[in-house]
């Protein structure tokens, strides 16, 4: 088992994954879905080298990007997993592992037709509940406001996570974030981003 390649490959451990094992130590670890070229988290990563730090990328290219740009820099607690995060959460991570999980702009689906593809659901948001640590944090951004609605009243739905922000409950700015591309070409058009964080204070 390498634990030193940013490629965390499922098949050289049993699942559901003890991360101590894969990361060689129990630091606290926190979770990107849709990780992307991995620029975020590496930055993330970078910023705090006391915890470890788990992406999980569908698109190929991508993944393959953030791979070689941990190696190029030489950050060591990262993990990147080319996998359908749907299914991670469900069959690879065991229970109270992350103790935050980020969730940075994702495909809005607008229309009516196609909302059905939004990976922020109910059923979704409660198998990943799981997976966080209690008092967790859930992060989630976007530049979409609609989806930002959705969203929140999904989660006020099921009860599971409670905001960190007051009403309206979003914010349009965090201080010392680290930022993904998206984020820095929408700020430069003068596009408005929504933040939100709730906490996990039940089990689903």
């Amino acid at each position: 088992m390498n634990t030193l390649s940013p490629i965390l490959d499922i098949t050289e451990y049993h699942l559901p994954l003890d991360l101590s094992q894969v990361f060689g130590n129990k630091s606290e670890v926190v979770l990107e879905i849709g990780s992307g070229d991995g620029y975020f988290l590496i930055e993330t990563a970078r910023r705090k080298e006391d915890w470890n730090f788990v992406g999980i990328e569908i698109k190929g290219k991508r993944f393959r990007k953030a791979v070689r740009i941990a190696e190029r820099e030489k950050i060591k607690n990262i993990k990147f997993l080319l996998m359908d995060a749907r299914i991670a959460i469900e069959e690879v991570f065991s229970l109270n592992t992350f103790v935050e999980v980020y969730i940075n702009f994702p495909d809005p689906w607008p229309k009516e037709r196609h909302k059905k593809h939004r990976i922020i659901n109910s059923d979704f948001l409660e198998k990943l509940s799981r997976i966080m640590k209690p008092q967790g944090i859930l992060e989630i951004a976007s530049d979409h406001e609609e989806y930002i609605s959705y969203t929140l009243d999904v989660l006020d739905r099921i009860t599971v996570f409670k905001p960190v922000f007051p009403p309206p409950g979003y914010a349009s700015s965090l201080a010392n974030r680290a930022k993904t591309k998206y984020e820095m070409e929408f700020k430069q058009k003068g596009r408005e981003i929504y933040y939100l964080r709730f906490v996990k204070t039940a089990q689903p």
